[in-house]
């Protein structure tokens, strides 16, 4: 008579579908092999930055706009593994290498060089309204 005191134990169905649906919200599903969504963390922020403000990173090359607001939820990161074939020629020596792209970023001193001319230059575009405004005559507002 113990045993029938003691209800079974069964989930309910609503808590089931609710549990299936947290499994399926961590993946992609099989359509993308299961991709899993990483952690994030503050290096892995960074780098997302990084490449959405691609476009002010190299004044030479055009890139189509933006139009995600926040990260994606799903992607991968991997690392490019060198061709011994291009050992001479298209290779970035081991004391180049960075771990981030920020820190490759960083790194780069033609990066950094046209990165202080840009901010210069704004600095030098806002002094000069700034100059302006403080030059020019107060209108009274009339009714």
């Amino acid at each position: 008579t113990l045993f029938r005191s003691v209800p079974p134990y069964k989930e309910s169905v609503r808590q089931l579908k609710k549990k299936r649906k947290e499994e399926r919200a961590k993946t992609t599903g099989d359509g993308w092999f299961g991709m899993r969504a990483p952690e994030m963390t503050d290096e892995l922020k960074n780098d997302l930055k990084a490449l959405k403000m691609r476009a002010a990173i190299d004044p030479k090359r055009f890139y189509k706009k933006n139009d995600r607001d926040g990260f994606p939820k799903y992607f991968q990161i991997g690392t490019v593994v060198d061709n011994p074939v291009d050992f001479y020629h298209s290779r970035v020596p081991k004391k180049q290498r960075k771990r981030t792209i920020v820190e490759e970023l960083l790194a780069d001193s033609e990066f950094r060089r046209y990165n202080k001319k840009k901010f210069q230059q704004i600095l030098t575009e806002k002094a000069s309204l700034a100059a302006g405004k403080k030059n020019r005559k107060k209108r009274k507002f009339r009714t």
